[in-house]
């Protein structure tokens, strides 16, 4: 089923290593790339430092391509556009200037000229350094690619409506047992989409990042099977020139938006 989309927008996801994308929003950004909407990504790094499955056991270099390629995959099973790899040190994005991580995403919001970004909560998700510094810097990039007198060599300035953060509700992550995840309240979710039809599109994704997925299939063990708690995903309203009105959570990232 391919919903008709009433406005095409585009949108921009700005994520720290390959996989963050799919096994975070993967079936959102597949349900708004089938919606017709143009669904770009920004990946920080390569994934190099990756020590999960046969991670360990490639070296740096090797892991680097394996997971680029990896990302590449994935976005062809998620619908959405190549995706831009910045190959910026994997788990060192903290210690790098301030400026290093975020000229690149001025660039690429002045580039794409998103509607919306979608990015992780300012804990990411799994409290990685890579992934709370990606945040704080797309949230600093929101607030400067609008700004004439910032940055006048990367583009025309233009201001983003609204800054997504994938999410995760504590009343779900108490069931996931096998790792520590940084939840937010319930009551905190501004949007909550189904995306049921599209999780076969995310499994896809998943599949494309071979080696990464055994920390899928310890979810999947943990639960019993992941389709029914993949088939919602929930995201905070992190920061917007356009905000919610009324009754939250609303079901459209672009509701209320011109």
């Amino acid at each position: 089923m391919t919903p008709r989309a009433v406005t095409p927008r585009n949108v921009l996801g700005l994520f720290a290593h390959p996989d963050d994308e799919t096994f975070g929003p993967g079936a959102t950004l597949a349900r708004l790339a089938a919606e017709g909407h143009q669904v770009h990504l920004l990946t920080a790094t390569r994934g190099e430092a990756g020590t999960i499955g046969q991670s360990a056991s490639l070296g740096r270099q090797e892991l680097a391509s394996v997971r680029h390629a990896e990302l590449v995959a994935a976005c062809v099973a998620l619908g959405i556009h190549p995706p831009e790899i910045l190959a910026l040190p994997d788990s060192g994005l903290a210690r790098l200037d301030e400026e290093t991580l975020l000229r690149p995403f001025v660039r690429k919001i002045r580039a794409v000229r998103p509607d919306i970004i979608i990015s992780f909560h300012a804990e990411g998700i799994s409290g990685h350094p890579d992934h709370r510094t990606v945040t704080a810097r797309a949230h600093t990039a929101f607030e400067q690619a609008a700004d004439p007198s910032l940055w006048p060599y990367l583009g025309a300035p233009f201001a983003v409506e609204r800054f997504w953060a994938y999410s995760i509700p504590e009343s779900r992550a108490r069931r996931i047992t096998t790792r520590k995840l940084f939840a937010v309240p319930d009551d905190a979710i501004d949007a909550i989409l189904d995306v049921r039809a599209y999780v076969s599109a995310k499994r896809a994704g998943v599949a494309a990042h071979a080696s990464q997925k055994p920390f899928i299939d310890r979810m999947e063990q943990d639960l019993g099977g992941l389709d029914e708690y993949w088939a919602q995903e929930s995201f905070v309203l992190a920061t917007a020139r356009t905000p919610l009105t009324g009754k939250r959570p609303v079901h459209d990232l672009f509701e209320g938006m011109p």
